[in-house]
C-alpha cells in the first residue's frame, strides 16, 4: 500500500521540497566521515614504519653496543691492534709468535711493577741511580710493556701478572724467591713441570741496551744511555729456559786472549738456556766433559801440545763424542801455529794476512776490511733463511779438505770471489790488491766427526770456526738485516747438540715516534666514552625523535 496516498496535498509538497535537502545532507555527513576514516588509516601506516624504523636502530644500536663489548673483550686476550711505527717496534717477531704459539707447558711471568709505574717515571729513577742512566727512556720502558702484554695474547699458556712492589703480593714473591736479589722492574718467569718449579730472573741489564760513556771515569763514575729493547730475547729465552728439561753447558777459554770480546756472546746464549763457566787458566790441564762445548774466542798466545790434546779428548768423549768447539780467530793475533795445526787436522785452514774486499760494493765506506759474507749453499740447515753477515779483520779461512777420515768439512758462509789475503796491517787505503790472488774464502767453517754407537744411532762431535771475533762483537750485530748473532747461535746449538736452534730476536731500537705513542690514557678514556656511551645514546635519542614526530605527522 502505498503511503503516500494518506498524506494532503500541502504535506506532499512539503515533502517533496524537503527530501532533496535531507539526501544532501546524508552525502555532505558522509563525505565529512570518510577523510576521518582515511586520516586514522594513514596514521597506523606511519606508525607500523615508525616502529619498524624504530625497530632497525634499536637493533643496530644493540648491534654497535656489542661489538664494543666484544672487541674490548677480545683485546685483552689477543692483538687487535695495528703497529704503525716505522720499524714495527711495538710489534713482535714472527719468529717469537710461531715458538709462542707452539708452546705447550704453563708460564707465568711476573713483573715487579705495575704498568703505571712502570712507563710513569720511577723506572727512569731506576735506571739513573742504579746504572747511571742519564737520559730520558720513558719511551723504551712503553715499549717494553707493550710487548709484555702480547705474551698472553699470543699462548694461552702464558699468564702475566704485575705485582706492586710496596703491597703485600711482593712481600710473598720475595720470601718465595729469597736467594734471589729482586729490583724494582725485574722479571721472573717460572714454569712448574711435576711439582718442580723452574724459574729465571730477568733483569735491567738483560733487557736494556747500555752504552756507557767514561767520559767522566777519572772522577769515579760512568753514565749510561738505553739505546736498544731485548726484552724478546730475554723473556722468550727465559721461557725456553724454564720449560727445558735439559741445560747446555759451555767452558769459555779466556787464559789465552789478551781481551775478552764475549760479553754479549754470554748474554746470548745464557738468554737461550746456557750455563756458561769461564775457565781463565794460563794453561788447560783437562776439560770436564760435564760440558757440552768449548768456546775459545780471539786467543793471542798459542796453545801447548798438552792443552790441545785435553782438548782433543774432550771431543772425542772416550768414543762417544758428542761435544763441540767453537772458534772466534783475530786477525791480530800472531800466527798460533800449534792451535791452528789442530784445527787443519779437522779439515779447517787458517791463513796468515787479513782480508781485503776489492769490490766497493761488498764493503763499508773507506773500511775495505769490514765486508759482507753469505751462505755458501743454500741448500744447507744451520744457515737457512739467513742473510750476509757483516764483519771486519777476518782471517783466511778454507777447507783443507772436504772428506778425511770419518771428518767431514762444510762452508757455512763465504766471500764473493773479490777478496784478497793482503798482509797485516794493511790499511783501509791500500792500492797492492792487484798483485795478490782473488778468490772466495769461508768466514765460518763447520767440520764434523762422526760415528756410530753399539746400538747403531748415529754420534757427532763437531768444531765451528769463525774467521773474526767481529761475529759476536760488532755494531751490526743488532741489524734485522745482518745475520751474525743467527750464525753464532746456531753454530752453538749445533756444537752441543741441540736439536733445535736458539731464540734470538733484534733488538728494537726506537726511531720515529709512533702514532700510538701520542695516544695518552686519558684521550683514550675520552674516546672509549664517546664510542661506549655518548654514541649509542645520541642515537638512541634520534630515534625516539624520529619515532615521535611520525606518529604525530
Amino acid at each position: 500500500m502505498d503511503e503516500n496516498k494518506n498524506l494532503t496535498p500541502e504535506a506532499e509538497e512539503l515533502e517533496t521540497e524537503t527530501a532533496p535537502k535531507a539526501d544532501k545532507e546524508n552525502k555532505k555527513e558522509k563525505k565529512a566521515k570518510k577523510p576521518k576514516k582515511a586520516k586514522k588509516i594513514k596514521n597506523q601506516a606511519l606508525l607500523r614504519r615508525g616502529g619498524f624504523s624504530v625497530a632497525i636502530t634499536a637493533v643496530v644500536l644493540v648491534g654497535i653496543i656489542l661489538i664494543n663489548v666484544l672487541v674490548s673483550a677480545l683485546s685483552s686476550r689477543f692483538v687487535l691492534e695495528f703497529d704503525m711505527s716505522a720499524q714495527k717496534e711495538n710489534s713482535m717477531s714472527e719468529e717469537n709468535i710461531d715458538y709462542l704459539k707452539n708452546l705447550d707447558s704453563e708460564v707465568e711471568i711476573i713483573v715487579c711493577a705495575t704498568p703505571e709505574d712502570y712507563v710513569g717515571g720511577y723506572m727512569n729513577y731506576y735506571a739513573q741511580n742504579l746504572y747511571g742512566v742519564t737520559s730520558d727512556a720513558s719511551d723504551y720502558f712503553k715499549q717494553t710493556v707493550k710487548l709484555l702484554d702480547k705474551y698472553p695474547a699470543y699462548s694461552d699458556k702464558i699468564t702475566l701478572r704485575y705485582v706492586d712492589t710496596q703491597g703485600a703480593e711482593f712481600t710473598e714473591i720475595s720470601s718465595k724467591y729469597s736467594n734471589e736479589k729482586l729490583y724494582y722492574g725485574d722479571i721472573i718467569v717460572t714454569c712448574t713441570k711435576n711439582g718442580n718449579e723452574r724459574y729465571k730472573v730477568v733483569g735491567f741489564k738483560d733487557v736494556y741496551n747500555l752504552s756507557e760513556d767514561s767520559t767522566y771515569a777519572s772522577y769515579g763514575y760512568t753514565t749510561s744511555t738505553v739505546g736498544g729493547n731485548n726484552v724478546e730475547t730475554a723473556v722468550t729465552g727465559a721461557i725456553a729456559y724454564v720449560t727445558s728439561s735439559k741445560t747446555k753447558k759451555a767452558a769459555l777459554i779466556t787464559g789465552h786472549s789478551k781481551t775478552d770480546y764475549t760479553a754479549d756472546y754470554q748474554t746470548l746464549l745464557k738468554a737461550n738456556n746456557y750455563e756458561i763457566t769461564v775457565v781463565s787458566d794460563s794453561m788447560i790441564g783437562g776439560i770436564s766433559d760435564e760440558y757440552d762445548a768449548v768456546i775459545i774466542a780471539a786467543p793471542t798466545t798459542d796453545f801447548l801440545g798438552s792443552e790441545l790434546d785435553a782438548i782433543s779428548d774432550f771431543l772425542e768423549n772416550d768414543g762417544k763424542l758428542g761435544k763441540g768447539l767453537i772458534f772466534f780467530a783475530d786477525a791480530a793475533a800472531p800466527y798460533l801455529t800449534n792451535l791452528y795445526d789442530f784445527l787443519e787436522q779437522w779439515g779447517i785452514a787458517v791463513g796468515e794476512g787479513i782480508l781485503f774486499e776489492t769490490n766497493s760494493q761488498n764493503h763499508m765506506p773507506d773500511d775495505p776490511m769490514t765486508m759482507g759474507s753469505y751462505p755458501t749453499s743454500s741448500d744447507n740447515d744451520i744457515t737457512s733463511g739467513m742473510n750476509l753477515c757483516i764483519t771486519g779483520y777476518n782471517v783466511p779461512l778454507t777447507a783443507a779438505f772436504e772428506t778425511e777420515g770419518n771428518i767431514t768439512v762444510t762452508s757455512l758462509m763465504s766471500t764473493p770471489e773479490s777478496v784478497v789475503a793482503a798482509p797485516v796491517g794493511t790499511a783501509a787505503d791500500w792500492t797492492g790488491a792487484d798483485n795478490y790472488t782473488k778468490q772466495s774464502y769461508s768466514t765460518v767453517i763447520e767440520a764434523q766427526m762422526s760415528d756410530y754407537d753399539d746400538d747403531n744411532n748415529k754420534i757427532t762431535s763437531y768444531v765451528m770456526a769463525f774467521g773474526s771475533v767481529e761475529f759476536i762483537k760488532s755494531e751490526y750485530n743488532e741489524q734485522s738485516s745482518v745475520a751474525n748473532k743467527n750464525i753464532t747461535l746456531a753454530a752453538a746449538e749445533r756444537a752441543v747438540g741441540a736439536e733445535d736452534t736458539g731464540i734470538s730476536f733484534v733488538s728494537k731500537t726506537i726511531t720515529d715516534e709512533s702514532f700510538s705513542d701520542s695516544v695518552t690514557e686519558s684521550s683514550a678514556q675520552i674516546i672509549r666514552i664517546l664510542f661506549m656511551f655518548v654514541l649509542p645514546i645520541v642515537c638512541i635519542a634520534l630515534g625516539i625523535y624520529i619515532f615521535i614526530r611520525r606518529k604525530n605527522a
